[in-house]
């Protein structure tokens, strides 16, 4: 017998996606399986204009549907999501890219694997991700550059049988191989005939374009706050945090396709950096043991040096914005891991505000200086 009948809602964090983020909405009303609410907290500075449109030119059909629209109480993507969770009160929570596409039985083949979980042992579930836009329309919109021809067509055709292994291991392009786990190792579960049957399979790392979980416990675990900005770890950190209570699973039925919008985005050079950044505040934050996973950091990161020099060069960004952002990470990493978790709380986000209001690293002479103030304050 399957676990009752479940609610679900989307949430949707926006910033500068006023072309992309409309077809989002409007695919997840076309879902055979409609939600129950949709939560959209804007960050952009035309937010009102966005909601108008949407409210008016997709909502106003769905009268069924529990719409909530709301300018961001601060811009991030980690905020932004937690102030659309907190709002949320369906038992599902589809936390999706503003660019990510659903195609129209993707919610369905979700929620029937939450539904048949009678243990109650799935925490969350992540769409697979597919290469074709869903239906027949075009996007309005500019896709992020991926380089000349794009490297990952142009050359790992080329090296065939290997191919899955050097994208793992050498490109590092993928979410379990950049996790660094607050316990010592990702945690392992059995997935049950049933689940299987229904095209799901365990996960450890979720990507976060695709992601679902129990409101009740991303609920609990949140999004981590410090991370202000996107950039990569945001969703690995909590989707970590959320396998501790349960197992993960991708549903391979459940297809979406992630059309990766260029608007909005920050330069690779400052994504690049406070990705490495993030994952050693994170590891601060909730490490058991952070002797072993500053090691466990520091190897991660020349290796992803190493890896960056091969996706800058093979896409022939010459000015290697990727490498530099990892050599700057390596650079401030040392401050992260010396300050006490009440200055790093204080540290990090101004942190974070310079460097993407400037388009570089602050100076470490000024840093120190308003840590030696922050200190003589207290």
């Amino acid at each position: 017998m399957s676990e009752k009948t479940l609610s679900w809602g989307l949430v949707v964090a926006t910033y500068q996606r006023e072309k992309i983020l409309p077809q989002c909405i409007s695919l997840a009303t076309q879902q055979t399986r409609k939600p129950d609410e949709i939560i959209i907290v804007d960050a952009s500075d035309n937010w009102n204009e966005t909601r108008t449109h949407i409210m008016t030119a997709i909502a106003a059909a769905h009268p069924d549907i529990r719409w909530i629209y709301v300018p961001a109480h601060q811009r991030g993507l980690p905020h932004q999501r937690n102030q659309g969770i907190d709002l949320a009160t369906a038992d599902i929570l589809f936390l999706l890219d503003d660019d990510s596409l659903m195609t129209p039985t993707c919610a369905e083949e979700i929620m029937q694997v939450y539904e048949a979980d009678e243990a109650r042992r799935v925490m969350g579930v992540q769409a697979a991700l597919i290469d074709t836009l869903p239906g027949e329309f075009v996007v309005q919109d500019e896709q992020k550059a991926t380089g000349s021809k794009g490297w990952q067509e142009q050359w790992l055709p080329l090296i065939g049988g290997i191919q899955r292994f050097v994208w793992k291991h050498i490109f590092l392009m993928n979410n379990e191989v950049l996790c660094v786990p607050y316990n010592g190792s990702l945690p392992s579960y059995s997935v049950p005939a049933s689940l299987r049957a229904l095209g799901a399979d365990s996960v450890k790392i979720f990507h976060g374009c695709r992601m679902t979980f129990r409101r009740e416990v991303i609920a609990k675990e949140k999004f981590e706050p410090l991370l202000l900005y996107y950039a990569l770890n945001e969703d690995m950190d909590a989707s970590y945090r959320v396998s501790l209570h349960g197992m993960l699973l991708e549903a391979s039925r459940a297809h979406l396709h992630h059309f990766q919008s260029n608007s909005g985005r920050l330069h690779r050079y400052a994504v690049t950096a406070m990705s490495a950044m993030n994952q050693a505040v994170c590891l601060c934050r909730y490490s058991n043991n952070l002797k072993r996973d500053k090691f466990r950091f520091y190897l991660l990161t020349s290796r992803r040096v190493i890896a960056e020099i091969f996706k800058d060069a093979l896409s022939r960004r010459w000015s290697f914005p990727q490498v530099r952002g990892i050599l700057t990470a390596f650079r401030y990493a040392p401050i992260v891991f010396a300050l006490s978790p009440e200055e790093l709380t204080e540290w990090y986000p101004e942190f974070q505000k310079q460097f993407v209001a400037t388009g570089r690293a602050p100076s470490l002479k000024a840093l120190s200086a308003a840590l030696m103030a922050a200190h003589s304050i207290s």
